[in-house]
């Protein structure tokens, strides 16, 4: 998608032209969708030249990266513990989307999957091979690499705390589908808007006329990657419906910032 001169008028979400700033964050604004109720933030990475893909690992990123290498390592076996409820991974083929280090795939391999991984960070695509041999692509998941060379070929498709971040959450999720095989399943995890920090700062937001985000800022970042938009349970799921998924399994895990609350964790069937 031309993301050039992007009209955040046009919801994201439903692509009606309903959407209005409703939070001012300073930085930036939270857009709502008068008709579906979707929030998003008015930046996109692309837009504002935020991604700089060309800034190598240096000294400094792997001191960043070594000091925080843990904090998905500690969320990822609970995630394979879930795949395993549904999917055999030997000679499974599988596709990580938002990779980050390629910890997930460590584990993916060591049980037999034939694993592939994305992460448009070049330091840390940089890292995963330095430190675990692994080649992460840097293509996003739109890009004519997957598109044309991977249709319907995965049996397993996971985005762990991605959605969120990226510019078009249902162009992502359309194009990610396009490359699952009929009954394969995708795996995702992201934050819920319907937890408390979240409606409490609504509330306190509308009471105070504006003056007062509360913890509205901890939920969207203008850095690069940053939280883009935030779903509701049921839009997320009504998402993944509308692409002919079918929902398997819905749950929640609580997220490691305690100022985000719940996530929502899907699990879904092509149909």
């Amino acid at each position: 998608m031309d993301t050039s001169e992007y009209n955040f008028k046009r919801c994201k979400l439903c692509g009606e032209m309903a959407a209005e700033p409703t939070y001012d964050l300073g930085h930036s604004s939270v857009y709502s969708c008068q008709d579906c109720d979707f929030h998003f933030l008015n930046h996109l990475d692309n837009i504002n030249n935020s991604i700089k893909d060309s800034i190598p690992l240096n000294d400094n990123s792997r001191k960043y990266i070594d000091a925080r290498i843990g904090e998905s390592a500690l969320l990822h076996p609970n995630r394979m513990n879930l795949i395993h409820q549904h999917l055999d991974l030997a000679d499974c083929k599988v596709l990580d989307i938002g990779a980050g280090l390629g910890q997930f795939q460590l584990l993916l391999s060591s049980q037999g999957a034939k694993t592939h991984g994305i992460e448009p960070c070049r330091s840390r695509r940089e890292y995963a091979l330095e430190k675990f041999e692994i080649n992460l692509r840097s293509e996003l998941i739109d890009h004519p690499y997957w598109q044309t060379g991977f249709s319907g070929y995965f049996d397993l498709i996971t985005l762990w705390d991605v959605i969120e971040h990226v510019d078009f959450p249902s162009e992502t999720l359309e194009s990610a589908i396009r490359l699952l095989k009929p009954d394969g399943m995708l795996f995702l995890e992201t934050p819920s808007r319907n937890v408390l920090p979240y409606r409490f700062s609504q509330l306190l937001y509308r009471l105070s006329s504006g003056k007062i985000s509360l913890f509205l800022p901890n939920f969207y970042s203008v850095a690069p990657y940053g939280h883009k938009q935030i779903f509701t349970p049921t839009q997320i799921t009504g998402l993944l419906k509308n692409f002919g998924l079918e929902i398997i399994c819905t749950m929640h895990s609580y997220s490691t910032s305690l100022l985000r609350g719940d996530k929502i964790i899907l699990a879904a069937r092509k149909t």
